[in-house]
This record gives structure tokens, C-alpha cells and sequence, in this order.
């Protein structure tokens, strides 16, 4: 069963039960079935298939509103003291930590290096944001709770930038593994020099890594662009995301660098390593790479554009790949470029040009997809504090009993 019709049948069942906030219920189980495709790396069905069905859901639903009615009115009885939200924070000696790992969601996720010997992690904390934090046989953890379904929690949090970010400073010399994961906020890392592997994960949003290296990388997002400046790895580099672009500027991979898109064009300024891959669609792969083009082997190709790459060439043992569709190649070289199209099947002036606006129209395309993206999160966050500003009012403008005044 895919996600839309499970949502919609759940939708179904708490109407003919007469439930209140039915939006709100939907809403939440939706973000439910995201977080499990995200962290377990389950299609929709899959991740369908481990929920329950649609009318024990509402079963269960029922049954969590019956015990938060009776724990909101013991709370009110015992006049708890209220929970005071704030930037809470957690500082370890970089010796005791070998790996560190992050999950979260909805919010920035931003790693800087400095000259201290200790790690901290500034990370925001609500009654609707909660973390598990643990430090066990060298891993620190930085955990996001799942977030609970809330029947009469109305109060709209609004927080400043500090609320809405998680930081991470870390020793230059960072001797231990980065395994960090968000989503719908931007993650950047800088001034790093991370001892192992590196894997770096978001989505809607942008990844930036500047002044940054490791063992290996691998740097992934979704709708969301790509940075790579000053970045190397002993090993590979993999950087990857879709419908947005990629900028790489002065990168290095001692064994494989692969920069990969789509809808969205990839631009390189020195790229240095023995086997480099460019791949995106609908979109233009330009810059410039050291050295000359015969220092390379070759395998590139386009659709219904130029491109001025040979489509094979033997070389020397570099490699490169370079590869789109409806967009240009523009790739020079250092020391010189080649000053024809070496591609064969060239289009013809009509043809050129209207590949030529199919490129421009898919940058435009991809821009916009990024900027939409960026705001997604944003936008459902006004809805929500509107809803709930809605219902909050509807139960303050509730009709009382004469008996309780």
C-alpha cells in the first residue's frame, strides 16, 4: 500500500469515528512514515507495511487522547512547575570519543573546528523537542526523540535562530568519525580535519563543506544544493543530491571523486583526483580541471547540445566521465582545451537553439526547486502554529456549564 492511500483510508476512519483534530493526526502520521523511509532507507510500501492498520491506528489514537485528557488533568491538580524550553548544552573530551553521531530533523546542523581539546554540542530543547544524549564505548549520541502525537498541546513555540539549530565544535584535529544526519535544515562542516570516515546526510536543504577533510566522504542531500570548497579525502569523495546543483572548488580524492545531480548543473574549478565523475541531466556540467585534456581518458556524452569533450579517448591512467542530457559540456583544461566541438553528431542552428532554451529553462527549473524546497519546512511550520492557534481558540470559546461557574 502506498503512503497517499494508507493516509487517506486512516483519514477515513477517524471521520466516521467523529475524532477532533484529523488534520493534525494526518499530519503526524505522515511525518511518522517519513522519518522511518529516511532512517531505515524503506520505499513508501515498505515503510507502510510496518505500520498498523489503518483502523487499529485510529483504535490507538483513541486510546492515547483518553490517557493525555487524564495526565493534563493530574498535571493540573499536582500545578506542576512549567517546563522552561532553552539551548542546552553537552561538553566531552575529545579522548573519549572516537565516533560521533547525530539525528535529527527540521533543524540546522551546523560543525566548526576550533583549538580547543573538547567537544560541544549546543542543541535547542522544548516540550516538542527532546533528545536522547549518550556517550557509550567511544560514541557520543545526539538523538531526536520521534515526536509524540499531542491531542491538547496548543501553545505555539516560537524561538529565536538559536532554537532551531543544533552546533557542533570540534577540535581542527578531529580524531574520531562523523556519521551526522538531518533533514529540511541546512548542514555545513568547516575548518575540520576529520581522522575517519565521514558521512554526512540531509534533505530539502543545502550541504556545504568548506576547509574540510577526511578518510572518506560521503555527502548526500536531496533538493538541495551541493558546496565542496577546500575538501579532501584519502580515499573518495562522493557528493550527491537531485534537482539541485553541485560547486565544487579546489577538491581532492587520493582514489575516486564522484559528483553526481540531476535537474540541477554541476560546476568545477580543480578538481584533483585519478578517477573523476561528473553525472547530472537536464542541466550544464562546465568549470575547468587541471592539467590538460590529454593527461585524461575520456567517456562523455549529452543529448540535444554540445559538447566539447571527445565522446572516447584513450589517455594517460586518470580517467574522467563526464555526462548530461539536453545541456552543454563545457569543460577547459589549464593548459589549453580543445577549440572545436569534439563531439561528432553535432545538432543543427535550429537545433542548437532550442537546446539552448531547454538548458536555460531547466536552470531556471532547478533554482526555483531549490528555493521551494528551502521554504517547504518553514511554510508547514505557519500552518501548523496557525492550526493550533485555531483550536486553541476553539476550546477557549467553548461554551461553559452553568455548574462550573
Amino acid at each position: 500500500m502506498k503512503r497517499e492511500e494508507y493516509l487517506r483510508e486512516l483519514k477515513l476512519v477517524l471521520e466516521e469515528d467523529n475524532f477532533g483534530p484529523v488534520e493534525e493526526a494526518i499530519s503526524y502520521f505522515n511525518e511518522l512514515l517519513e522519518d522511518r523511509m529516511m532512517d531505515e532507507g524503506l520505499d513508501e510500501e515498505a515503510a507502510v507495511a510496518t505500520m498498523e492498520a489503518p483502523r487499529e491506528a485510529a483504535r490507538q489514537l483513541l486510546h492515547t487522547r483518553t490517557a493525555q485528557e487524564e495526565q493534563k488533568q493530574e498535571a493540573a491538580n499536582a500545578e506542576e512547575e512549567p517546563f522552561k524550553p532553552g539551548v542546552r548544552t553537552i561538553d566531552v573530551k575529545a579522548g573519549l570519543v572516537k565516533n560521533i553521531i547525530i539525528r535529527d530533523r527540521n533543524q540546522r546542523l551546523i560543525v566548526r573546528g576550533w583549538d580547543k581539546d573538547s567537544i560541544v554540542i549546543h542543541h535547542p530543547e522544548s516540550k516538542k523537542i527532546r533528545y536522547d544524549v549518550t556517550l557509550e564505548d567511544g560514541a557520543l549520541s545526539l538523538i531526536r526523540r520521534p515526536q509524540e502525537f499531542q491531542f491538547f498541546n496548543f501553545d505555539v513555540e516560537v524561538f529565536d535562530s538559536k532554537m532551531r539549530e543544533v552546533t557542533l565544535d570540534v577540535p581542527k584535529e578531529l580524531a574520531a568519525e562523523l556519521n551526522l544526519r538531518t533533514s529540511n535544515g541546512k548542514l555545513s562542516v568547516e575548518q575540520v580535519n576529520c581522522w575517519g570516515v565521514a558521512n554526512l546526510t540531509t534533505s530539502n536543504s543545502a550541504l556545504e563543506l568548506r576547509n574540510f577533510s577526511a578518510k572518506d566522504i560521503n555527502a548526500k542531500s536531496s533538493n538541495g544544493s551541493l558546496t565542496l570548497n577546500q575538501v579532501t579525502s584519502q580515499k573518495e569523495i562522493f557528493a550527491g543530491t537531485s534537482n539541485s546543483k553541485i560547486r565544487a572548488d579546489q577538491a581532492r580524492a587520493n582514489d575516486k571523486l564522484t559528483l553526481k545531480t540531476s535537474n540541477g548543473g554541476i560546476e568545477v574549478h580543480g578538481l584533483f583526483s585519478p578517477a573523476i565523475s561528473l553525472t547530472t541531466s537536464n542541466a550544464k556540467i562546465h568549470g575547468e580541471l587541471p592539467g590538460s585534456m590529454a593527461d585524461y581518458a575520456i567517456t562523455s556524452g549529452t543529448s540535444n547540445s554540445k559538447n566539447n569533450l571527445p565522446k572516447s579517448q584513450v589517455g594517460s591512467s586518470k580517467t574522467l566521465s563526464v555526462f548530461t542530457s539536453n545541456a552543454k559540456i563545457e569543460l577547459d583544461f589549464e593548459n589549453g582545451q580543445p577549440t572545436q566541438q569534439a563531439q561528432q553528431d553535432r545538432p543543427q542552428d535550429s537545433e542548437e537553439n532550442m537546446a539552448e532554451q531547454i538548458e536555460a529553462w531547466a536552470e531556471r527549473t532547478a533554482q526555483q526547486a531549490e528555493v521551494w524546497a528551502g521554504r517547504t519546512a518553514n511554510w508547514a511550520e505557519e500552518i501548523s502554529q496557525k492550526l493550533a492557534d485555531k483550536l486553541s481558540r476553539a476550546f477557549d470559546d467553548k461554551p461553559r456549564d452553568p455548574k462550573d461557574s
